[in-house]
């Protein structure tokens, strides 16, 4: 194979330390000898991740990559799995921007670069050095030509030069590129290669020493990029909002349960440190600000609820085991309460500001009636009261089942059945009947659609959304959904379903 007989005549690079054998060696002992106090104070971070990982995800904890290392020999390189199992297979090799395989952990662990921390096992091994060209893709390294392949010469590194230069490869992928794998060989590898070559030629252990430092440095500057800010500053302002929120919760659970008498300030100012540590990493997790907040919803509400009872688990579990005894266990939970109220309040205080700065004002919504109160009338109803820019406003309901009569669904109350229609028509200035024809009997449609034209009142046929989604149901003609009867959406919504 053309690739194996490269690897066998791999060229010398003419370096420093490649020249060197006493030089070599020194690295490769600094690197084993600082690889194993590494991991031994990281152990404890170590396993706290490796749990993390496998509570966030099923799957392995260490995702494993075949690489190329010194000589062309290919190694498994370790790192924190921070995709869904079997991601690799699923598409790209490369990671795209906004990558859906990306598990939510994963996306915490990628931003910080602790899922590298695990390649200090490959350093234990001799496979890799805390400096040197990044391990490559066998599937890239096919590509390099001749003087290219002089990076293998040295033993790839956690750090190198590349790393220096731009810490992020994905930043530089242009929005809504397709080939991810095409751009990296034209635009990135190359220049990549080039800053490997040079270090590869002119390596030395005190410009090793620098790197280390330099990319250290980098490392931790580049989580705090101010371009990666200003994107999310308004999701970092909601968080500093509540940051201010969790302080308050538990400044308030204290004035209401500790006794005034009992000095709290021992234990009171290390647990709010606790509590402004803890919760906002949480709050990210379980995707409290990855929400559009003019839609804020139940969903959204069970992420809230799932933060806050996480959180306060772990500040009281911290609290404890950090020395507070004595701290009275009742603040935990009124702290939990009062937060996850203050929450879920200041939400939909946003989700209204937000909906009256999106709308076009005081405008007049039309007035209509919902023909069916089962779920499609409701979906229908919630989506007419709550989109902003909606035009109609639902004001009754109407519907066969009469155990519904006089009930409210989302405040709009239910009128009673097809007798009550025409009363409601004259009544309340209705311009619409909406007809949910997935909650009403044929019969009841059809008498519908008479009363409203002898009112002179529009109405809409509305197909269950499971029967428009079901390729049972509806199948795609040219330009037209068609119905299994042979009849368009059009002709249906016109004349009710065919029998």
């Amino acid at each position: 194979m053309e690739t194996e007989a490269a690897e066998a005549s791999e060229p010398s690079v003419p370096g420093d330390l490649a020249s060197c054998a006493h030089g070599l060696k020194g690295k490769h002992a600094f690197d084993f000898l600082l690889a194993a106090v590494g991991v031994l104070s990281l152990l404890p971070l170590l396993g706290l991740i490796a749990i993390l990982v496998k509570l966030d995800s099923p799957g392995p904890v260490f995702f494993r990559q075949r690489r190329v290392g010194q000589g062309g020999k290919p190694f498994a390189i370790f790192k924190f799995r921070t995709m869904v199992d079997g991601a690799y297979l699923m598409g790209s090799r490369l990671t795209t921007k906004r990558d859906p395989r990306i598990t939510r952990l994963g996306a915490i662990l990628r931003w910080s670069k602790i899922d590298e921390l695990p390649q200090l096992f490959n350093v234990l091994r001799g496979e890799m050095s805390f400096i040197g060209p990044r391990p490559e893709d066998p599937f890239f390294v096919d590509f390099y030509n001749r003087d290219q392949r002089q990076v293998l010469s040295l033993r790839p590194g956690i750090l190198g030069p590349s790393q220096i230069q731009g810490r992020d490869e994905v930043e530089e992928y242009p929005e809504g590129i397709k080939d991810t794998e095409r751009f990296y060989l034209e635009h990135i590898l190359p220049p990549k290669l080039e800053r490997d070559l040079a270090y590869a030629r002119h390596a030395t252990f005190l410009g090793d020493m620098r790197i280390l430092l330099i990319g250290m440095w980098i490392t931790v500057r580049g989580a705090f990029r101010l371009k990666y800010f200003w994107r999310r500053r308004r999701r970092i302002a909601l968080m500093g909002f509540d940051i201010g929120l969790a302080l308050a919760a538990y400044v308030l659970a204290l004035t209401f349960a500790v006794n005034p008498e009992i000095g709290v300030g021992k234990y009171a100012w290390e647990t709010a440190m606790i509590v402004a540590v803890v919760r906002p990493p949480l709050l990210v997790y379980f995707g409290c600000y990855h929400s559009i907040l003019t839609y804020f919803s139940l969903w959204d509400i069970v992420a809230l609820f799932k933060a806050a009872t996480v959180g306060s688990i772990a500040v009281a579990g911290l609290t404890y085991f950090l020395g507070g005894q004595e701290h009275p266990r009742s603040v935990f939970v009124l702290e939990w309460a009062l937060l996850l109220f203050l929450l879920i309040g200041s939400r939909y205080l946003l989700r209204a500001w937000t909906r009256r700065a999106t709308g076009d004002g005081e405008r007049q919504r039309n007035k209509v009636i919902v023909a069916g109160a089962g779920l499609g009338g409701e979906h229908l109803s919630r989506a007419l009261i709550e989109d902003p820019k909606s035009t109609y406003l639902p004001v009754g309901f109407i519907d066969a089942a009469q155990e519904r009569w006089g009930s409210r669904i989302h405040g709009v109350k239910v009128l009673g059945g097809t007798s009550e229609l025409p009363l409601a028509l004259s009544a309340s200035g209705v311009r619409a009947v909406f007809v949910c024809l997935s909650d009403l009997p044929e019969d009841a449609a059809h008498e519908i659609v008479e009363i409203c034209a002898k009112a002179g009142v529009e109405c809409r046929m509305l197909p269950a959304l499971v029967e428009m989604l079901s390729t049972d149901s509806y199948a795609m003609d040219g330009a037209r959904w068609v119905h299994a009867s042979g009849r368009t959406v059009a002709a249906v919504a016109e004349s009710g379903y065919p029998n």
